[in-house]
């Protein structure tokens, strides 16, 4: 096959569609697999694995191949002497088996490599005419380098694209940037050098050989502000300001030189083009040099029992990162505001998270996204004390079908209460240095202080919150305006607005404080009651008034007294229950659903004004199932999530929709590339 440079481009852009047509071909071929070793690199910050075989059991052919061709993969394929017939069987990669890809992130570089199996290692030959060089076979493997630096190498089981960049910040350290010859500069410290230049011309002119502005271009500047310029200067040297006031006379000033900001942009510009060429020139020797290692075993492997883990059971797909701190290393911005907030450099996540893993998996029409982390020992012990907690059976009979979501969590409070002393001695004790004795004294007295049974009698901890709909939200309240002898007078006023109406909920085994609050709160005209529920003004009467009322050991509040009523006049609204939700809730430590078929009327009832494409893409939400999401807490040491999708069920499977979707929003790929710079003296 003949694949330009264009394809392969710089920043991995055209390079995805050649990647996807690999992968997506492994499926095709009806040849019993070759078995092929991964060799994966311990240490790696990211792998992933793609079940092929699945993907084109879930998918039809027909339509991955459509897919392909959409993207313009098959384009690379049209002036071979060998006719596809847009058919990725005629590819000769194996089916049965993983696509592998990882990732490896070092200081200096950053690299990742996509391993896949060979069934017919000649006709992949015959297809493989990329521009660029070929290497010295190695270790069995023969090995090509394209015109934009990616490495390739394959031998009769499998083949692997090397892929990778210069790390972003190691050349940021000064000293590391000399060593290769890689000058930091930016745009302002070239304006100063120049600036400093002319300086020394001035100095020149007005003979002053003593004069501060030659001493000047020794002077470090973070920025070049010709304001606060004199100012500075003075301060650093101490000279007094007529020293500026001669060379303005002899019309030398430093203002008055004229600095060609064409060639200083000409020079910085030289400086990062130079830059940018030791880079290439670096990431070409290094990435040679790690393929060698990689393709020679020099490095150490992931050890086969996890891997062997890691590829049990995939469905579609599954992600995994061996070391959640990697994961946390790699967010630069994010360590660095958690190590200025508890004033360290050594914040660390590496003892409670270990690993994490998603899978992507299909039930029929339902597309579900699996997350697993691995917890260390002690937090595992202390994540099921603190989640061992079932909600309450009541909750499910307020699932009804009008319902159009809720959110349900179920934590144990008194677990909770217990470990706050603990928790407060622990993440407070480097604020106290040597007075840990007072940081012991303060949390025995916090010990002492919470009474966790009692507090969880009032509030356990399960809650639940439930969506059903719109509600019109009334009121009316007084506020103040101004006469026209500039008296404060009462204005009444009323405002109306639709908002979602939700009742939230929880256990309350011992209400009497509550109640008494509110009784309180009734006498000083704060909230009223009637009915059985408890009004409750907010902001001073001029907001939404919330809703409160007691239901057996429930405690509920509602911005919708409507829905209340509903709840103790049952018997005259009578409600089917919601199945699937309360199967959900009651199976879960923690869960949300959102029936996604009623977004549609909820927008509209709303008023919310949608341009067209919104309004299309809402229509097609009417054939949707629900969106959950999920946790069973604790199983073995991983703390799991699913989120769940139900999709159409006019498609054959999750799968297969998605990649319908897919195909309607891709553009034929019939445009002519514009990735070229465009000539401006065109339209000269």
């Amino acid at each position: 096959m003949v694949i330009s440079a264009r394809l392969l481009g710089r920043r991995g852009r055209k390079m995805l569609p050649y990647c996807c047509g690999v992968m997506l071909s492994l499926g095709f071929s009806s040849v019993q697999a070759q078995g092929f070793d991964t060799k994966i690199p311990d240490g790696s910050n990211t792998v992933v694995a793609i079940n092929l075989a699945k993907v084109v059991e879930y998918a039809e052919a027909s339509t991955l191949n459509r897919l392909l061709d959409r993207v313009g993969f098959f384009k690379y394929f049209e002036k071979k002497s060998i006719d596809l017939q847009k058919d990725f069987q005629q590819t000769g990669f194996d089916s049965k088996g993983m696509a592998i890809y990882y990732r490896n992130d070092r200081d200096s570089l950053l690299y990742g490599e996509m391993i896949v199996p060979i069934h017919a290692v000649s006709r992949f030959e015959q297809l493989l005419n990329m521009e660029g060089t070929s290497l010295p076979a190695l270790n069995g493997y023969n090995r090509f380098r394209t015109t934009d630096g990616q490495l390739l190498a394959w031998n009769a089981k499998e083949v692997r694209i090397l892929k990778g960049e210069v790390g972003t910040t190691y050349f940021a350290n000064d000293s590391i940037a000399a060593l290769y010859g890689i000058e930091n500069i930016d745009y302002a410290a070239a304006a100063v050098s120049a600036t400093s230049a002319a300086a020394d011309e001035a100095e020149a002119a007005a003979n002053c050989a003593d004069s501060v502005l030659m001493d000047s271009t020794t002077m470090e500047w973070d920025a070049f502000d010709f304001d606060t310029l004199q100012a500075e200067v003075q301060q650093e040297e101490g000279e007094p300001l007529d020293v500026y006031a001669s060379a303005t006379d002899a019309d030398t000033s430093l203002y008055e030189n004229h600095i060609n900001y064409d060639s200083l942009d000409t020079a910085f510009e030289e400086v990062n083009r130079r830059n940018d060429s030791i880079k290439n020139i670096l990431l070409e020797k290094w990435l040679l040099r790690e393929q060698e290692q990689l393709l020679s075993g020099n490095y150490p492997n992931i050890p086969a029992p996890e891997q062997a883990r890691f590829l049990k059971n995939v469905d579609i797909a599954r992600v995994w990162l061996p070391k959640v701190e990697g994961l946390y290393d790699g967010l630069r911005s994010v360590r660095s505001m958690v190590d200025a907030y508890y004033h360290t450099s050594s914040f660390s996540l590496e003892n409670d998270y270990k690993a994490m893993f998603f899978d992507l998996t299909q039930q029929g029409n339902k597309i579900t996204l699996k997350t697993g982390v691995t917890l260390g020992k002690d937090l595992v012990k202390l994540t099921k004390q603190l989640y061992a907690r079932k909600p309450n059976p009541k909750f499910a009979k307020y699932l009804t079908e009008e319902t159009l979501g809720y959110f349900n969590v179920n934590v144990n409070s008194e677990a909770y209460l217990k470990e706050i002393p603990a928790f407060f001695t622990k993440n407070m004790k480097k604020y106290f240095g040597k007075e840990n004795e007072v940081l012991e004294l303060m949390a025995l007295g916090l010990e002492i202080a919470l009474d966790e049974k009692a507090v969880a009698k009032i509030m356990p901890g399960d809650n639940l919150v439930v969506v059903n709909g719109i509600t019109n939200l009334k009121i009316d309240y007084v506020d103040y305006d101004y006469d026209d002898n500039y008296d404060v007078k009462e204005v009444n006023k009323t405002k109306e607005e639709k908002v979602v109406s939700f009742i939230w909920m929880f256990t309350s085994e011992d209400q009497r404080i509550i109640k008494k609050a509110l009784d309180v709160a009734v006498s000083k005209s704060d909230a009223s009651f009637v009915g059985g529920i408890y009004k409750i003004k907010q902001g001073n009467g001029k907001d939404f008034p919330l809703y409160l009322m007691f239901n057996e050991d429930l405690v509920m509040i509602s911005n919708d007294s409507l829905q209340l009523n509903k709840i103790l006049h049952k018997d005259n609204y009578p409600t089917k229950p919601n199945k699937s939700f309360a199967k959900l809730m009651k199976g879960s430590k923690f869960s949300a659903a959102f029936q996604t078929k009623k977004i549609p009327a909820l927008t509209k009832d709303l008023n919310l004004v949608l341009g067209n494409s919104w309004r299309s893409t809402l229509a097609e939400l009417n054939n949707y199932g629900n969106f959950t999401l999920s946790s069973k807490g604790i199983v073995g040491d991983r703390l799991e999530t699913d989120l769940q999708l139900e999709l159409p069920a006019n498609a054959n499977n999750g799968l297969q929709f998605m990649i319908n979707q897919l195909l309607d929003g891709i553009v034929p790929d019939e445009q002519p590339e514009l990735d070229n710079p465009i000539d401006i003296t065109d339209n000269d």
